[in-house]
């Protein structure tokens, strides 16, 4: 008969083989603590509204998974670049032989991304117009007109007010009727008839931006991102505006 010290010996082995079985059996699935970061510089290729794939550079800072940055693209029919916010999340693996009892599910290198694109750029309506240099000769006010807009913009619209007094004869202002819009650079200022020449004005655009929604979501790894984006940008084009989508193909650099 075996003593009592013999058959705990017994135990003892059986119980530690099949630990080492539970915890080793073909794990592949995870690393205990492996990072899913997005941060540093990507490049890649991103689809237009034709389908061609565009050049594109991204750089991400990825702070516990609180996900800013930039993108540029080259050759994009509607965005050419703007700022990046969104979130990583980590997709966690669960590698075989892991205890569903126990808090040691492993963490895969491997998650997703959603960032949403701002362009920053300014709605382009006319605010208002400084007049540099008032002319001389005008009889009567001159007719103005502004610089066309970008695509999917319309023109400003204004009318000149004469000066009186000892500035007879010169523009002293301009009265904004209508200030258009999608101007991302201030508009030229032209003035013609009136018997008179010489008025210089530079127009100003007011300072709100665009309020583009377009979201990019993304599945990979830390080293490759993969997905597609979609939403609307009011920045660039009238088509843009009603909404734009493709696929999404970075690398880390």
């Amino acid at each position: 008969m075996k003593s009592a010290k013999s058959i705990t010996a017994i135990l003892t082995a059986v119980l530690a083989a099949g630990g080492l079985t539970a915890c080793s059996g073909g794990s592949s699935g995870g690393v205990f603590n492996q990072a899913f970061n997005v941060s540093g510089h990507w490049a890649g290729t991103i689809s237009d509204e034709t389908g061609v794939a565009r050049a594109a550079t991204v750089t991400l800072s990825d702070g516990g998974g609180t996900v800013s940055g930039t993108i540029s693209i080259t050759g994009h029919t509607c965005i050419s670049g703007g700022n990046l916010t969104g979130t990583a999340v980590q997709a966690p693996a669960n590698t075989t032989g892991d205890n569903p009892l126990t808090a040691d599910q492993e963490n895969s290198n491997s998650g997703t991304v959603s960032l949403t694109i701002s362009s920053a750029q300014a709605t382009g309506g006319v605010s208002a117009v400084t007049i540099s240099a008032g002319g001389a000769g005008y009889t009567s006010a001159p007719a103005v007109s502004f610089s066309e807009p970008p695509s999917g913009g319309t023109r400003a619209e204004g009318n000149a007010i004469l000066g009186t007094g000892d500035t007879a004869g010169e523009v002293g202002g301009v009265v904004i009727t209508n200030p258009g819009s999608g101007y991302v650079l201030a508009p030229s200022v032209f003035f013609s008839g009136g018997g008179g020449s010489g008025a210089i004005a530079a127009a100003t655009i007011d300072t709100a931006t665009v309020s583009d929604s377009v979201t990019f979501t993304l599945t990979g790894s830390s080293s490759s991102l993969i997905g597609s984006y979609s939403g609307v940008w009011k920045s660039n084009t009238g088509t843009c505006s009603v909404e734009t989508s493709g696929t999404v193909n970075l690398s880390r650099l």
